[in-house]
């Protein structure tokens, strides 16, 4: 099957090349390690790299929809990126609805059976008899779950994949986690990183991960027995801040400390949005002189 030959194609292919859709790296290598860059440090879910096909027209496709300023997953139109970003970000809109047909053709499953796609062969109905018609009881199951939508729509809302505190064990999401932080800890994530790009972030994040996780201040590299005395320590002497940046700007910590860090997934790049929102200000501002 010529879909197979393509997805061969791509898998052993090592010259890719490509910015990257949502920070200012230009990777090259292979296309499976791009989308898991992609999924690891962004948090934008595309699916398993062995399960698509024609990548680069599905990475131009989602380039297509985010520069037109419309989210990924439903599609809403906003003013500017900062808002998109940030819209993704809370909605964890970052990936692909499975209802928008218009990616169908980037999934293998949608090649097994030839003139259907994935929805049609998951509606065909069973072999069994049984199955042909529904039972009173069954009947009455389905009308109580139409009635039990509300629930449904507020498990939305709860924390699907928790963020952790860089010092303490408290998770919950990305922005209670900042607020805990600030108060319990008395570091400011937000303060503290809005002059860094979005690299040093990750970088910063995935050392302060690692100290803590060895027992060592992130600060001056105390050695503490246990969790409670290194968080005393640093308590006590004030070391909840930044430590010198020549320890922690090093390649090693672009890696990081545990695998599916939710905190690195919300980390922005504070210089591109803050250029992005002057821009969309001075745009207002220019209609607004042009309209007097």
């Amino acid at each position: 099957m010529w879909v197979l030959t393509q997805k061969i194609n791509e898998r052993e292919d090592k010259n890719f090349s490509r910015k990257c859709l949502l920070c200012r790296l230009q990777f090259k290598g292979c296309r499976a390690d791009y989308l898991s860059h992609l999924s690891r440090l962004h948090n934008m879910q595309l699916g398993q790299p062995e399960n698509l096909v024609f990548i680069d027209d599905l990475l131009n496709c989602i380039e297509t929809r985010l520069e037109s300023l419309h989210c990924l997953f439903c599609n809403k139109l906003f003013k500017n990126q900062t808002v998109l970003k940030e819209h993704m970000r809370k909605k964890q809109h970052k990936k692909i609805n499975p209802k928008d047909t218009e990616f169908d053709k980037f999934y293998i499953i949608n090649y097994l059976e030839m003139g259907k796609n994935w929805r049609q062969v998951k509606n065909e109905p069973d072999d069994d008899d049984d199955d042909d018609e529904l039972s009173n009881a069954e009947n009455s199951d389905r009308r109580v779950s139409v009635g039990n939508w509300s629930d449904w729509e507020e498990d939305e809302d709860k924390v699907e994949n928790p963020v952790v505190c860089l010092f303490c064990e408290r998770s919950s999401s990305f922005d209670e986690i900042q607020s805990h932080m600030n108060n319990a800890h008395g570091f400011d994530f937000t303060r503290i990183s809005v002059d860094m790009d979005f690299y040093h972030q990750v970088k910063l994040v995935n050392y302060v991960r690692r100290q803590v996780y060895m027992g060592h201040c992130p600060y001056c590299d105390k050695i503490l027995p246990n969790r409670r005395e290194l968080l005393e320590h640093m308590s006590m002497e004030s070391h909840f801040i930044v430590p010198q940046m020549q320890l922690w700007d090093q390649p090693e910590y672009f890696f990081p400390t545990y695998e599916n860090d939710s905190f690195l997934c919300h980390l922005n790049d504070h210089q591109d949005d803050m250029a992005e929102l002057h821009l969309s200000k001075k745009m207002e501002e220019d209609c607004h002189i042009g309209s007097c």
